[in-house]
C-alpha cells in the first residue's frame, strides 16, 4: 500500500471515528487530492544534471 492510500484511509477512519457523514468524508477526501494537485502544479521541476561536469 502506498504512502497516499495509508493517509486516505488513516483520515476517512478518523473522520469515521468522530461520526462525519459519509458525505463530507468524500468533500475532506477530495480538498485533499486537490490540495495535492495544486501543490505538485507550484513545485519546481528537477533538473537533471551531468555527472561528468
Amino acid at each position: 500500500m502506498s504512502n497516499l492510500e495509508m493517509l486516505v484511509r488513516r483520515r476517512i477512519e478518523e473522520e469515521r471515528a468522530k461520526g462525519t457523514s459519509p458525505e463530507r468524508i468524500t468533500q475532506l477526501v477530495q480538498e485533499l487530492f486537490n490540495s495535492m494537485d495544486a501543490a505538485q502544479a507550484n513545485a519546481p521541476h528537477a533538473v537533471s544534471r551531468d555527472r561528468n561536469s
